[in-house]
């Protein structure tokens, strides 16, 4: 099967169930099929053919759904770009791809046009909201030329549906390879474990749909649920939609959530319909996942994965997140739960042993929603896929039950006076700190211990606290060789378009004209 068969099966199922809503727009799935269908014709008329790949640049839309589903219904290949990169990396990524055709929005005409010449393969530029320019395609006149009946094109399993650029932190970008078993898989995965949806249940999205965000709305259209998808992340007009739309499921990054709980006027607003708020793509500290879980309940659900495996690969369930006192469930607040039922996800030494239990190791998987490999990169596809199992290169470990640990990134691992340190665990610390907002915790050059451990804090409004003061927090809770030698106020830290700190950007500064990262 293939990602549009489940579109089909949910607009036969809820013809007339409104599907997706974008502002004053509401589609019902029926609809939502024909539209899907119509862009997929489309981009076909256009002389393109199946396994051409076509760049997708909008902001969170309506449009952003049927631009998606349509291209990978005519069997041709997603390019999703990200609304915050420059105009150096958009072209990047149009050139490695080989992409043949890009749909923007009206906001992001002027940059593509600019790069435009330099864009090898695109033949064809859509504007898709707000009025097209002269030298562009209007999105809504080729749809309205274009067949609504399901593009005549055969599509299997093994096809590639996505070409995902990775976030680029270390190099270039990377363009992973995902077929459509791989996001069928995702599906199953996400009903199996992750969710319980049900016909009448609405999710609000406003994370990038681009990213993880946008893996909340197969599960949701396939169960009769609407899709209800906000231009951006503001907290206020999201409470407003959740009473509004009687909001069921929420998918939010953990900036997001302490956003939320940080608004005073947060009990005027009517969110008895939440029953799940699904978290992720980034860590989270335990002092705001207990915040919020005393706020809003037993309704937390966290998933873990990454561009490479999909997501979820592992999950935390609703029944994981119980606040009762005790010692072990403080502790599984720290997990990032067990492996989902289509996963297996395991613990690797460097020599490609697996690790038992309590022993810190590199997370591995194996799936079928695990990528195909890196897009005209051999080498780092054996990297990563070697020995048959995906190398995440994030750290961590696995307790007697199942629960996987996340202790931290691989590269961001720090080694003072010969021990290994992990910058997670002290941000942890600092979340406990009544006066922190955000943190993050890397190391810098030491002559006599190699490295030291530097923190980066930002506090929230209103508040205050000293480098001493934080760094005397540390001790009481941390071995002495763990704590901040040194702690920097901020006004916000950096991050990345979805939302993760980025503790590289603080750590380059410090390694500048250095051969090694590592001292």
């Amino acid at each position: 099967m293939h990602v549009g068969d489940f579109l089909v099966k949910a607009a036969a199922r809820y013809p007339g169930h409104v599907a997706v809503v974008h502002e004053k727009t509401r589609l019902t799935t029926k609809e939502l099929l024909e539209r899907i269908y119509r862009v997929g014709n489309a981009l076909l008329d256009l002389g393109l053919k199946k396994g051409d790949r076509v760049a997708v640049l909008l902001n969170n839309c309506h449009q952003s759904v049927e631009c998606f589903y349509g291209i990978s219904c005519a069997g041709l290949v997603l390019v999703p770009m990200n609304a915050r990169y420059s105009a150096g990396e958009h072209l990047y990524m149009l050139n490695d791809s080989g992409a043949r055709a890009i749909m923007m929005g009206q906001e992001f005409i002027e940059v593509i046009q600019s790069i435009l010449p330099e864009a090898r393969a695109v033949s064809h530029a859509i504007s898709v909201t707000g009025k097209p320019r002269e030298s562009l395609l209007g999105y809504e006149e080729l749809l309205a030329r274009a067949s609504s009946g399901e593009p005549q094109v055969d599509i299997s399993g093994e096809d590639i549906i996505t070409l995902r650029y990775t976030a680029g932190t270390t190099g270039r970008p990377k363009g992973v390879i995902q077929d459509h078993r791989a996001n069928v898989t995702r599906l199953y995965n996400a009903l199996l474990d992750g969710f319980r949806i049900n016909e009448g249940d609405a999710v609000a999205l406003t994370a990038p749909v681009t990213h993880a965000s946008g893996a909340m709305i197969l599960p949701h259209l396939v169960r009769g649920a609407r899709v209800v998808i906000l231009s951006r992340f503001n907290a206020e007009e999201l409470l407003e939609t959740i009473e509004r739309e009687k909001i069921t499921t929420l998918y939010l990054v953990p900036t997001m959530l302490s956003f939320i709980l940080a608004r005073q006027n947060l009990k005027e607003y009517d969110l008895s319909s939440l029953k799940t708020i699904r978290y992720g793509a980034s860590p989270i500290s335990p002092e705001t996942l207990k915040r919020a879980i005393e706020t809003f309940g037993n309704i937390f659900v966290q998933g873990y994965g990454l561009t490479e495996g999909g997501m979820p690969l592992t999950i935390l369930s609703k029944e994981d997140h119980i606040l009762d006192g005790s010692e072990k469930s403080l502790k599984r607040l720290k997990s990032i739960g067990r492996e989902v039922t289509v996963a297996r996800v395991r613990i690797m030494d460097e020599k490609g042993s697996f690790l038992p239990p309590g022993e810190i190791g590199e997370i591995v998987v194996q799936s079928d929603q695990v990528m195909k490999g890196y897009w005209k990169n051999p080498e780092a596809t054996a990297q990563t896929l070697r020995g048959g199992w995906l190398h995440t290169r994030d750290m961590g470990y696995v307790d007697e039950e199942g629960y996987v640990y996340l202790v931290d990134r691989k590269d961001d691992m720090i080694i003072s006076g010969g021990f290994n340190i992990y910058p997670r665990e002290i941000e942890d610390v600092l979340y406990m700190h009544p006066c922190v907002l955000e943190a993050a915790v890397f190391g810098i050059p030491d002559e006599l211990w190699g490295e030291s451990v530097k923190a980066v804090v930002a506090l929230k409004p209103g508040m205050s606290a000293t480098e001493e003061e934080l760094i005397e927090h540390c001790k009481g809770h941390l071995a002495g060789y763990k704590k901040p030698k040194s702690v920097e106020l901020a006004d916000e830290l950096p991050k990345s378009p979805y939302g993760k700190i980025l503790r590289r950007t603080l750590k380059e500064p410090h390694w500048e004209g250095r051969e090694r990262k590592v001292h």
